[in-house]
């Protein structure tokens, strides 16, 4: 009820065009997450744009140093709900929780009402900082294609509130990358001259910036992904081998959406995995998981055994500590289990061998081309005492070039978040 009222508040600030009003209620719903209990005396404030997905990063960086500067946190539905009203369609209190938004509003928006909309946000960010006159102010978002943010970054920049983008898509390949660049980049090109500054997770996504506008260049800091820090298992521990995990694969993820490559996918090579668990089920001595994503679309008509037990909701990172054998595919999940030492398993079974290059830089040892292969090597390991972490010492090149090197992260971040 409280929120319905604050967004109430905010609907009604917009129509009498009362943004002190609207900066009053941000103010007021700006919060520290309750998982960042530790109270940070620092002159530096930093909004984050709050997206689930970004906030284990920005806890790691708080837990590891007192140099970070205080975050708070702003609900991206209120961007998206005042991005609404000013796009003058389709507006509803009913829906304040989620708004339904989309890009070709943004695109189609009225020029006389996108200015109004960026002074809206300028009004809001002026009466901010009064707010927190002796505090310097910066704010975070984790990805330059939301659009219904770009209003709030003309006015923070009019302000001199320097707009920070925290990149967190940064697991692609090259070819994705490439095209990327020529699409969703270029469309979004005029973005990117609202960033202070541009964090990335590696090197490909430095490049594919660059491409898209050269004066990124000079913005651009490559600090790794922090969340790799979740995966490091320093202290060796024994146990024997009885819990595999499946890392449920998005069917087009790693293949660029060119014409030529619409037939293309890996629907094959997920149904073979299916099959071959659905044949270990009843191995007495084997626990078989699925994690599925949140946004998982299964495209399979296989039925899985009841005893393989599937979960939709938990972290990767709890479900890889508790596995022993990973199968997954082209994923950041895949990537953190190498890091994490567990034996890790990439199926290729489609019937077109040129396919394999849409596969991420995964070392060829773990590339299963066959499915007696995957079934001979899991029933190998069954049972088997075995020392974790596994030594991924030939997995560091794979490690490195997605999430960047460990030993920096926590000092590159705060020179990003400090700068």
């Amino acid at each position: 009820m409280l929120k319905f009222i604050g967004y109430f508040l905010i609907y009604l600030s917009c129509h009498f065009n009362l943004p002190s009003l609207a900066a009053y209620i941000v103010r007021v719903s700006i919060q520290r997450k309750i998982f960042f209990p530790k109270k940070i005396k620092s002159k530096k404030i930093t909004i984050v744009l709050s997206r689930s997905i970004g906030l284990r990063d920005i806890e790691i960086i708080q837990e590891s140093s007192n140099k970070a500067p205080e975050f708070l946190f702003l609900e991206r539905s209120i961007t998206k709900l005042i991005f609404l009203y000013f796009c003058k369609n389709n507006f509803s209190l009913f829906n304040y929780l989620k708004p339904s938004v989309y890009e070709k509003d943004y695109f189609n928006q009225n020029k006389n009402y996108k200015k109004k909309h960026e002074q809206f946000w300028t009004d809001i960010i002026f009466n901010l900082k009064k707010y927190y006159n002796n505090k310097t102010l910066n704010l975070i978002t984790f990805n330059y294609t939301y659009y219904a943010e770009v209003a709030l970054y003309g006015g923070c920049n009019i302000n001199n509130v320097p707009v920070k983008l925290w990149h967190k898509e940064g697991i692609k390949t090259n070819l994705e990358a490439q095209l990327e660049a020529k699409k969703r980049g270029l469309q979004y090109q005029h973005v990117f001259k609202y960033f202070h500054s541009i964090s990335t997770y590696n090197m490909t996504v430095k490049k594919m910036f660059i491409k898209i506008d050269r004066s990124n260049a000079n913005k651009i800091t490559v600090n790794g992904c922090p969340r790799i820090k979740d995966y490091i298992i320093k202290k060796k521990y024994h146990r024997k081998i009885k819990t595999l995990l499946l890392l449920s694969f998005n069917n087009k993820r790693g293949i660029p959406a060119f014409k030529k490559n619409k037939d293309l996918n890996w629907q094959l090579s997920y149904n073979k995995v299916l099959n071959i668990l659905n044949e270990l089920s009843n191995i007495k001595d084997l626990k078989i998981m699925i994690k599925n994503k949140l946004n998982f679309k299964d495209q399979s008509n296989i039925k899985i055994n009841k005893k393989i037990k599937i979960f939709s909701s938990g972290t990767a990172k709890e479900f890889i500590n508790k596995a022993d054998i990973i199968i997954g595919q082209n994923s950041s999940a895949t990537i953190e289990a190498l890091v994490n030492g567990k034996f890790v398993m990439v199926p290729f079974l489609e019937k077109k061998n040129s396919q394999k290059k849409y596969l991420y830089n995964f070392n060829r040892k773990i590339i299963y081309n066959s499915e007696r292969k995957i079934k001979d090597k899991i029933l190998s390991l069954i049972n088997k005492k075995v020392s974790f972490p596994l030594n991924n010492v030939m997995h560091q090149k794979t490690i490195r070039y997605y999430l960047g090197d460990s030993k920096n992260i926590i000092k590159n971040y705060l020179n990003f978040l400090n700068k």
